[in-house]
């Protein structure tokens, strides 16, 4: 027989010994596990196979402020977010199924700050048997912010808060992807602030960053929704410019930019001046790679600064000859009206069933002393864009009025009518009616005598504006004509509601107009429809006689064009009228 100590060890029998060291150890157990429950410093509960609480930890409580009778038997489900049911349920069931589970859930404290916990479940098991799920949850808040400045610092400028150069890099990436599916232009801007150094070196890089971050601002203000602008590294920025339609639009983009960072900043009571340079490459013309159109935006930047900066450069030599004519078109058409370098040529109306001159349209021409005649096609747009358009169209109106005052009283033609085009952006300006009856004061011409011709698109921009304005001018007298008619939003219903006089038939249908073609079918139909609305219509854009026959035979009621004469200057136009129908006297 062995002993230990002076109790005998039987070790075929359960002892009295072996009875108390048994249920010393369970109770040691039973409050180790109490300890570890009560103590722990991170948030403890337990829930049974329904899910309802059976038990939580002190911590549990004094961050959550329930008391704990008031949620025992209660479904933990209750003190969770909606949008979290059912993923938290997945979780519990899976533990119950022996999987260990791991996940991350926002609770909200009885202080009601939001705070991120990390939790862990795992099954209690009793006998072999699984009668619930015990709970810890670790305020890991602190943890995730943190991990989230970093993320943030790999990605974004803490100074200006832009993308920074692997943000932008990625982003230009995907953008690519996406161009090379829709097949749309992208280009890549590189805008390095010049002489900046010479900021951070006399009032220091924060006061220099300080500066930048207004001038982001005032960048950031301006750019269209489709532009990502980032900080590629001290002063020197770039940005992504997608789903532009032409060259113009990047151009007119990177001048805005130019002119933003050359006003003055003022700090400390003093003004800063400032100026940027600006290197441009376009896909797919200048790469097809993120790489590849980074490196040449840059380039082309660094040549413009070598050139004296405050400029743009593109990479190719062609867009650079164009962004060049056209930044140099409007530093001129900003002085070409004072210094009468525009002029008017007047192209006839012919009534087609007396084959007289009935009337004129007024069209502007640009004669520079340097570009020669500038085509209204590239300095119209332009006009409109800079709003330089206003003051032009006052111009043309006026002396337009005057000339043809001057051939009712003088030549004779006291019937003559003269018709000016108004751009959207003069029509809709609140002074315009203000501006026809100087006009025709100033000329002395008689209102009937006035033919306005607007597009679709101008009448319908703020359409009960328009018909409001409409109405006036023909109150007045004047007539109003819709021009390039078909090619906006043309039908029938808008028709009825306009105030009009004149509907001008657009060119392009009357090109390819001949007999058995489609266009008959739609001249056709359009000069019907205009006729049964009272109007008078006109067909611009004759270039045959087989035209001029068709519409004659379509009783279409004035014809211009080319086929019967070119826009003529006005001594020109004086002699055409003189040599054509003297029967207008």
């Amino acid at each position: 027989m062995k002993t230990e100590g002076n109790i005998p060890y039987y070790p075929d029998k359960t002892s009295a010994r072996d009875i108390v060291k048994l249920n010393r150890m369970m109770k040691t157990s039973d409050q180790q596990y109490k300890s570890l429950f009560e103590h722990n410093g991170d948030i403890a509960f337990s829930v049974d196979l329904l899910g309802r609480i059976i038990s939580v930890n002190p911590k549990f409580k004094e961050i959550f402020g329930f008391a704990e009778k008031k949620m025992l038997r209660k479904s933990a489900l209750n003190f969770i977010k909606a949008k979290d049911i059912e993923r938290v349920t997945d979780h519990f069931f899976k533990a119950l199924n022996g999987m260990e589970q791991t996940y991350e859930i926002e609770l909200i404290g009885r202080d009601g700050v939001e705070s991120t916990y990390l939790i862990k479940h795992i099954p209690i098991v009793i006998d072999g048997v699984r009668t619930g799920v015990f709970g810890i949850g670790r305020d890991i808040t602190a943890q995730k912010k943190a991990e989230e400045k970093v993320a943030y610092l790999a990605y974004y400028d803490p100074a200006t808060a832009l993308p920074n150069r692997q943000n932008f890099h990625e982003s230009l990436k995907v953008k690519l992807e996406e161009s090379k599916k829709s097949k749309e232009k992208l280009a890549v801007l590189f805008i390095d602030f010049d002489r900046f150094k010479l900021i951070n070196d006399s009032l220091g890089h924060l006061v220099g960053d300080e500066l930048l971050k207004w001038e982001i601002e005032r960048i950031s203000a301006l750019l269209p929704a489709n532009c990502y602008l980032a900080r590629f590294g001290g002063d020197k920025f770039s940005l992504s410019y997608t789903g532009f339609e032409s060259i113009d639009e990047v151009i007119t983009m990177a001048k805005a930019i130019l002119t933003t960072i050359k006003q003055p900043i003022r700090y400390l009571e003093k003004e800063f001046y400032v100026t940027a340079s600006i290197g441009v490459s376009l896909y797919p013309n200048d790469g097809i790679t993120a790489e590849s159109l980074l490196k040449n935006a840059d380039a082309a930047m660094n040549q413009a600064k070598k050139l004296g900066g405050n400029r743009i450069k593109f990479y190719s030599d062609e867009m650079n000859s164009q962004a060049l004519y056209r930044i140099e078109l409007e530093s001129y058409l900003r002085k070409a009206l004072e210094k009468n370098e525009f002029f008017l040529c007047y192209q006839p109306f012919i009534d087609i069933d007396s084959d007289t001159v009935i009337g004129a349209e007024a069209l502007i021409r640009w004669n520079h002393p340097k570009l020669g005649l500038v085509p209204p096609a590239d300095f119209i747009p332009l006009a409109e864009e800079t709003g330089l358009i206003i003051e032009i169209g006052g111009w043309v109106l006026e002396t337009a009025c005057v000339h043809t005052k001057n051939w009712q009283q003088v030549e004779g033609y006291q019937e003559l009518n003269i018709s000016v085009n108004v751009s959207a952006q003069q029509f809709q300006q609140p002074s315009f009616v203000s501006e026809v009856k100087h006009a025709l004061t100033t000329s002395g011409l008689s209102a009937c005598h006035l033919h306005l011709e607007l597009t679709e698109s101008a009448m319908l921009k703020n359409a009960s504006y328009s018909i409001e304005v409409m109405k006036e001018l023909q109150g007045l007298g004047v007539k109003i004509s819709v021009d390039d008619f078909g090619t906006g939003y043309s039908s029938l219903s808008y028709l009825r509601d306009l105030p009009i006089n004149n509907l001008k038939i657009d060119r392009s249908f009357i090109k390819n107009l001949r007999a058995e073609s489609k266009d008959l079918a739609i001249v056709h139909a359009i000069i019907t429809m205009g006729k049964g609305l009272n109007l008078n219509v006109i067909a611009e854009g004759i270039e045959t006689e087989e035209q001029l026959s068709i519409l004659r035979q379509l009783t279409c009621n004035v014809a211009q064009g080319y086929y019967l004469s070119k826009p003529k200057e006005q001594t020109e136009f004086e002699k055409f009228m003189n040599d054509s129908q003297p029967s207008l006297v």
